[in-house]
């Protein structure tokens, strides 16, 4: 027997299909379904990070040799890309293994977003995010610069960390480019963000995936921006009907992080 396409495979737990989306059909999993995969996934992860954060409070850095700094990279690295990883099991699980009966693995990705989107105006889309991204950005810098605040975000950290272990903070800031967009995107904007719009409104299931995302962090410091970029991230994704924007974007602005860092590194900024 044929497996139903997506449009149709979107059966709720009564049987009855969920209303469908003018711009994209709504995936199979539900709202429970996204409750306990954000649980399972980020409570572990925020726990590790807030441990990790108390080990290191009051430690006195010192500088790495080269060869023991290499070898904390290779680890930064690998532990990185193995935490970013757990962000993808969640999703995996429910759109393409769950609901199997319901629709097959294609149109299962197809729900986490792994869909064609149209160029041109996926472009234009992601430019004006940039300036919105940028400019939320600049202007937090500036509050925090104009108002002596206290806060220290994630950025700041690591400048300060390569002082000391400049290796490792090169293969973190690797990880963060190449490892985080694409496991952050399918979780965040292709499953949970999915999975709140079978019962929020577009706007309210943009802006509680976006606080999702922030608190994930675990960067109080960062909060504010980090909030900003998750709606953006979500309007991309709504907008373009697709994840790989939002792919794009999240790695575009990972990398122009990425380059401020290393500029603050060798004094250049």
């Amino acid at each position: 027997m044929e497996k139903p396409s997506s449009i149709t495979a979107g059966l709720s737990e009564t049987g009855h299909p969920p209303k469908i989306s003018p711009r994209e059909p709504l995936p199979p999993w539900t709202l429970r379904d996204v409750i306990v995969g954000v649980c399972v996934t980020l409570i572990p992860w925020i726990a590790i990070a807030v441990a990790l954060q108390a080990g290191t409070a009051g430690t006195r850095p010192h500088v790495l040799s080269f060869a023991l700094d290499l070898i904390s990279a290779i680890l930064a690295f690998m532990i990185t890309a193995v935490v970013e990883g757990a962000f993808l099991l969640a999703p995996l699980w429910y759109g393409t293994f769950k609901y199997r009966r319901l629709l097959s693995m294609r149109d299962g990705l197809a729900a986490l977003g792994f869909r064609s989107f149209r160029l041109w105006p996926a472009i234009g889309v992601l430019a004006l995010s940039l300036v919105i991204i940028f400019t939320a950005d600049l202007g937090y810098a500036a509050l925090i610069s104009g108002l002596h605040l206290p806060i220290h975000t994630n950025d700041q950290v690591l400048a300060a960390q390569a002082k000391y272990t400049p290796l490792t903070v090169y293969a973190e800031l690797a990880a963060a480019v190449f490892i985080a967009p694409f496991c952050e995107e399918v979780f965040f904007r292709g499953f949970v963000f999915q999975g709140l719009r079978r019962r929020l409104r577009v706007p309210w299931a943009v802006v509680l995936s976006a606080l999702i995302f922030g608190i994930a962090h675990a960067d109080p410091g960062s909060f504010p921006v980090l909030f900003i970029i998750g709606i953006v991230l979500a309007v991309v994704r709504w907008r373009t009907q697709s994840v790989w924007p939002s792919i794009g974007l999240h790695l575009i602005n990972n990398l122009i992080s990425a380059l401020s860092i290393v500029a603050m590194m060798h004094g250049a900024i």
